[in-house]
Order: C-alpha cells, then sequence, then structure tokens
C-alpha cells in the first residue's frame, strides 16, 4: 500500500495533509481542488480509505453468507491536549501528532482526530469503532473517561496519569536537564537563569511544578548555586518570555551568564529583547532550549538543544498499542532517552 510521503510527494502538500484528508479531518481547511488531488492519488497509487475498505469486507461477507467481522485495518484516535491555535504556537504538540500519523500509516492503521465538542467531550466524525486511542498531552480525568466511551485501549504521549491503569511515553526529563547544566559549566558558565513556565499542567491537567523546573531547581541547589532572581517565570510562549525577560532587565538585574529554556516555543522572546538590548549570544549570554524543533535550529544564531526524539516517543506508543490489542502488557511508564544537539548559542571555552 501507498505511504503518506509516496502520495504527499506527487500530490505536492504535507505528509499532515494527506492524512487529514484520508481521515476526513473536519478541521482541515483546504481547497476542494486539493482535496480531490489528494483522494485521486492515493486511489492511482492503490489507497482505500477506511470507508472504501468497510464496504468491502461487508459486500464479501454478505455474498458468501458469513457473519460480519471486524477488518483487520485497525483504527486509532488521536487526541490532542491543544485546540488548533494553541498547536500553531506550539509546534512540538503538532509535530508529535503528525509523525504519529506517519507511524500508523506505516503499519497500515487508519487515524481518526478526535475533537472537542461545544460541551467539551472528546468526539469523532464518524461512526466506526476504535481499536486504540493515543493521547498527546495532557487530559483531565473527564476527557480521559470520554476515550473509555470508545475503547479501553489508551496509551498517553508526553503525560502519565496512571502508572497502574495505562502506558505512557514520556521523556527523559532529568537527563536533559542534566546535559543542559552539564553543556553550561563545562563551557565556564555559572549563574544559570531559567526561563518558562515553573508550573504547568500535570498528568491530569492539574497544575503542577514543571519537571524541567523541577530538576533544574534541585541540581543548582546541590551545586549550591541556585538564585530566585534567576527565575524567570513565564507563559510557554514568545510574548510572555519577551516581558518577563524585558522586565528583569529593566529593573536593573544583572545579565546572568546563560539561560536554560524551557521550550522552542519561548525562545523567539528572548531573542528579542536582547537584540533590543544589544546583548550577544553567545559573547554575552549563552543559551539552551528544549524540544530542538525549527525554532532552535534555524534561529540566529542556531540554538542549542535537546532532541527529544519524537520517533521513538511514536514507535513506543504503537508498540504498547499491539501489546494491548494482544493482551501481553501490564501497564507500563516508558522513558525515551534524550540527547543534547550543540550550536552556537553557547560559546567556546
Amino acid at each position: 500500500m501507498a505511504t503518506l510521503k509516496e502520495i504527499a510527494h506527487i500530490a505536492g502538500v504535507s505528509s499532515a495533509t494527506v492524512s487529514r484528508v484520508l481521515n476526513q479531518d473536519p478541521a482541515l481547511s483546504v481547497t476542494e481542488q486539493t482535496r480531490e488531488r489528494v483522494l485521486q492519488t492515493a486511489k492511482e497509487l492503490g489507497y482505500r480509505t477506511v470507508q472504501q475498505r468497510y464496504q468491502t469486507v461487508r459486500a464479501v461477507e454478505e455474498a458468501d453468507g458469513q457473519k460480519q467481522q471486524e477488518p483487520a485495518e485497525r483504527r486509532i484516535g488521536i487526541a490532542q491536549m491543544f485546540e488548533k491555535q494553541q498547536l500553531l504556537e506550539d509546534i512540538y504538540y503538532l509535530l508529535l501528532k503528525n509523525i504519529l500519523d506517519e507511524v500508523c500509516f506505516e503499519r497500515h492503521w487508519s487515524t481518526v482526530m478526535l475533537f472537542r465538542n461545544d460541551q467539551g467531550h472528546f468526539v469523532k466524525n464518524d461512526d466506526l469503532p476504535l481499536d486504540g486511542i493515543v493521547a498527546i498531552g495532557r487530559f483531565t480525568q473527564g476527557e480521559i473517561e470520554d476515550f473509555h466511551c470508545y475503547t479501553e485501549n489508551v496509551v498517553f504521549l508526553d503525560s502519565s496519569p496512571d502508572e497502574e491503569k495505562y502506558c505512557s511515553i514520556v521523556p527523559n526529563y532529568q537527563l536533559a536537564v542534566r546535559q543542559v547544566l552539564d553543556c553550561f559549566w563545562r563551557h565556564g558558565y555559572e549563574r544559570v537563569a531559567y526561563l518558562g513556565s515553573v508550573y504547568t499542567f500535570g498528568a491530569k491537567k492539574e497544575l503542577s511544578m514543571d519537571p524541567r523546573y523541577y530538576y533544574y531547581k534541585n541540581s543548582l541547589l546541590e551545586r549550591g548555586t541556585y538564585d530566585l532572581d534567576l527565575v524567570l517565570d513565564c507563559e510557554m510562549n514568545s510574548r510572555s518570555s519577551y516581558a518577563a525577560v524585558k522586565a528583569y532587565l529593566e529593573k536593573g538585574g544583572q545579565l546572568p551568564e546563560a539561560v536554560f529554556v524551557a521550550s522552542d516555543v519561548v525562545a523567539p522572546g528572548l531573542l528579542k529583547i536582547l537584540r533590543e538590548y544589544r546583548i550577544r549570544v553567545p559573547e554575552d549570554i549563552g543559551i539552551i532550549t528544549f524540544n530542538n524543533t525549527s525554532l532552535s535550529q534555524l534561529a540566529e544564531p542556531p540554538l542549542a538543544s535537546v532532541e527529544v526524539f519524537l520517533e521513538e516517543n511514536a514507535d513506543a506508543a504503537a508498540i504498547c498499542m499491539e501489546l494491548l490489542w494482544q493482551k501481553k502488557i501490564h501497564p507500563k511508564q516508558i522513558i525515551i532517552s534524550c540527547r543534547l544537539e550543540e550550536r552556537d548559542s553557547v560559546r567556546d571555552q
């Protein structure tokens, strides 16, 4: 069967667009011409929509007088913590969803977007059953109960709401922060600031201490260099980071030697205010971010960043789902390693 990349290449669109067209995502905004081009390309490459596969199975079974059975093709629901506008601001979760689409497509699984209705409940746009749900991000207990209306096979990506009940895949935040701080110290930086949210949504969407800040704080306490004045608490977006750093500089705070930025989406605001104050990177201040998306890779200068291996996270979610279907798995938390990609935002010794 054709792959997402093959269809996307011929149709001249992204793999994400192909997936959303084929799975009839109601939130997708594309021209009817683009939609038809994707569907025609998929048809020419031998791809059939899930509705077509169901119709074929039913026709064969009815002709043979057999009892209808579920087709071999699996259907995976994907739920996102963020709404569309929030996803545009935090591309990490958008990238993770797109990669999960690819991982499912390679296994010949169809993906179905779940979205919140006016009452805040997760619903889908067809009546066909789901074989499992991958939930990306953090969700309330009520939202998690919505998932069980469709299936008992639920895997969480980037959160772990109940380690005794669910399989979950999370980054190794402790390792990531250690890599960041070790890099700063190795390059001679001592006064390291934290820029990002101190409290973020926890495993069940309640506010709790962000793990990146938690490990930052405890590592510096052990070293005897923790300074509360260097904790620049802001929302995880560039507007808030710009305001937080500007307020710190305007009150005459001593410039930190380096900044650990909790997410790539925070970095543009930091870089903007540094340019306005003519503070050079890395000559005057070092920067390392978290997530290693295009926001850090294409910044000026390119920012050192922690790679969280999105494909490995998505693969682990798929493996857990397969084991759930086989009834061969006890709930487990899989912790995926991270790796620091050093770039020009950290000076040489």
